[in-house]
């Protein structure tokens, strides 16, 4: 299916069958095949606002359910993040427990930096990110979580990364874009970044 056709059948479910469609769309979250999985997951996005109330209780209804490393929750709670579904952020925070994967972790704790409960977490992304074994396998999307915090400390976290020489390649690349990202959205960080490494060499840090 290219880029055309899936966005055809998105817009067919959406016109189609709307919200109606979302506990299919939960059950396809399971589907073997990844694409169909990522598409289940972007029209439960695109539905947005019509379908917070039934994303909340199916997140919470899943983690009373207590189902360790479920997947499927760990798309809808990726798409709560996305949405800004505040009122499941506590639920998140006890969600954590039920994986055992740091990766799966992850995506928690992005999601959480979304809804702007991710700065108690900071010393531990932290850690991963400079200090951990962990930052050899995740240390590019523990920046990209990173990169949803408000703390100007992070500017001088990501540049300590970057001058490390621990990330190379893509891992490298997200990190500065990561660093350009936590810019884009707080301007006022450039300042930051410029007095940290000077404006001569801002454009290396970022993308």
């Amino acid at each position: 299916m290219d880029r055309d056709q899936r966005e055809a059948l998105i817009q067919r479910i959406l016109t189609e069958k709307g919200k109606d469609a979302f506990k299919d769309l939960v059950r396809l979250l399971d589907d073997e095949d990844e694409n169909v999985r990522e598409l289940a997951a972007e029209v439960i996005y695109r539905l947005g606002e019509e379908v917070k109330p039934d994303l909340e209780k199916a997140i919470k209804e899943r983690i009373r359910a207590g189902e360790k490393n479920d997947t499927v929750l760990l798309y809808l709670i990726d798409i709560a993040g996305d949405l800004e579904l505040r009122s499941v952020a506590k639920d998140l925070i006890s969600a954590l427990s039920l994986y055992d994967f740091e990766e799966s972790q992850l995506v928690i704790y992005e999601a959480l930096a979304k809804l702007g409960y991710g700065e108690e977490f900071y010393p531990l992304l932290r850690y991963m990110l400079l200090e951990g074994e962990e930052r050899f396998y995740f240390g590019s999307q523990v920046a990209m979580v990173m990169s949803y915090l408000d703390i100007p400390e992070v500017v001088s976290d990501f540049v300590e990364a970057i001058d490390s020489g621990d990330f190379r390649d893509e891992d490298l690349e997200i990190i500065k874009k990561a660093l350009g990202n936590i810019i884009a959205r707080r301007p006022s960080y450039k300042e930051i970044l410029i007095t940290l490494v000077g404006e001569e060499n801002f454009e290396n840090y970022v993308l």
